[in-house]
Formats: C-alpha cells, structure tokens, sequence
C-alpha cells in the first residue's frame, strides 16, 4: 500500500464505514477512549493501532515521529476525524485524485455539518484549487506531511491550522484543492465545550493569524475550477 489513513478515534468512531468496501489503503487507529473491548475490537480493523490519551493533532505528531521510518514509505496520508462519514470506494479516489492532480494538501467536499461553505461542493466542478483545507481532515502528500507535521504541536485544539498550513506551502495555485467529485459527511455538530483546553479554541486560532499577520491571507480563494469532463 501507498495510502495511509491515521486518525485519532473515540467510542464512536466511523472508520469502520470506511474499511467496509475493498480499501486500497492502510490504515493507523489512534483510540483515545477508556473501553478495553473496544480498544480489541479496533487493534483487529486497523493495519495500525495506538491506544493514548490526548488531542487528534498531537497524538497524531507523537506517532508519525515514533513511526517516522514507516510513515515515510507512503505518497498520501489523509487525516480524517473520526465523524466522518464516506464510503471506501471513495476514499480510494480521493488517494488517487490526489496523486493524479500532484496536489500537496487537499480534502473532499462535504456535507452536514458545515464550518466554512468553501468546503461544500459545487456543482460540475470535480475539484477547485484554492488557498484553504480545513483541518477536519486534510490529505497530505508525504512531503507535506513531513514540512508540517511540528506545526501540529503549535496549540491544543488544532484551530488555526488550515489558515497557517497554506503559508507554510508558499500558497500555490495549483496544488491545494478540495475535491467536488469525492464528498464526506460531517456526522455531528462542533463541540461547544472546551473546559478541557488551556484556552478556547477560537482564541488559538487567533493567535496564529495574529502571528502571522503579515503573511497570511485570511480570505479564502479559489484560484480555479476544473470542471466534470
């Protein structure tokens, strides 16, 4: 396998939707729950299993350095959220869009729960280049992976992040996309409470544009649109 799928998951996880078809990918669980039967159950769906505690970024950092060699053997990694709703035969075409597109960081279209209305799909178009993935669940190519896997150290919640993510990358016009023709579900509502966070989250976010207030564009830009054949 080439394609490699790593996400920190609780009690409610949806990867299994995503392993039910015929997956040309592997798969990493990073289970953050308190529930041995369901840590066994989840160390027999994944090619990989890591049981920790803590947040999706972080944990996600600590297991690709402890992994680092492993990690590097793959092109894509996708990133999902555990409340991710997609079918594998899409996932598949997502891997293999990106790769056909050499696109450095991208993510599906996506449905139900929506933050930013760039993310939704468009219709006609298979895929727009722009200067914003969110953070629910980016793919990766492996060098992007690797420029930006310290960034994921920077706060708590991972807020911020897809605005910083495309500075980083130099904010090019062609090789960070959302991909109309593939399309995720956002299963649940962003989380209200946040008394687990040193700071809110929102605040985070904040933060990393003020640092960067110079260099990055808050607004965000579709650059082009390649429509369905």
């Amino acid at each position: 396998m080439k394609y490699l799928i790593i996400s920190a998951v609780g009690d409610d996880s949806l990867h299994s939707e995503w392993i039910a078809g015929n997956p040309e990918f592997d798969l990493c669980l990073i289970y953050y729950g308190n529930n041995e039967t369901i840590a066994t159950s989840y160390s027999k769906q994944s090619t990989f299993f890591h049981h920790a505690q803590g947040m999706k970024y972080r944990l996600i950092h600590e297991w690709v350095k402890n992994n680092f060699d492993l990690v590097q053997t793959y092109t894509y990694i996708w990133l999902p959220d555990n409340d991710v709703s997609i079918a594998t035969d899409h996932i598949n075409k997502l891997f293999k869009t990106a790769e056909e597109y050499n696109l450095m960081l991208s993510q599906p279209a996506m449905t139900g729960y929506i933050s930013h209305r760039v993310t939704q799909p468009q219709p006609g178009s298979f895929l727009r280049y722009t200067n914003f993935v969110e953070v629910l669940a980016p793919l990766m190519h492996i060098n992007t992976l690797l420029k930006l896997t310290d960034t994921f150290l920077i706060n708590y919640s991972g807020w911020g992040y897809d605005y910083l993510w495309p500075l980083i990358l130099g904010y090019p016009e062609n090789k960070i996309a959302i991909i109309d023709a593939i399309i995720m579900c956002h299963t649940k509502p962003i989380g209200t409470d946040y008394s687990r966070f040193p700071k809110h989250p929102k605040k985070e976010m904040k933060e990393i544009i003020k640092q960067h207030k110079k260099d990055i564009q808050k607004k965000i830009v579709v650059y082009a649109c390649i429509p369905i054949a």
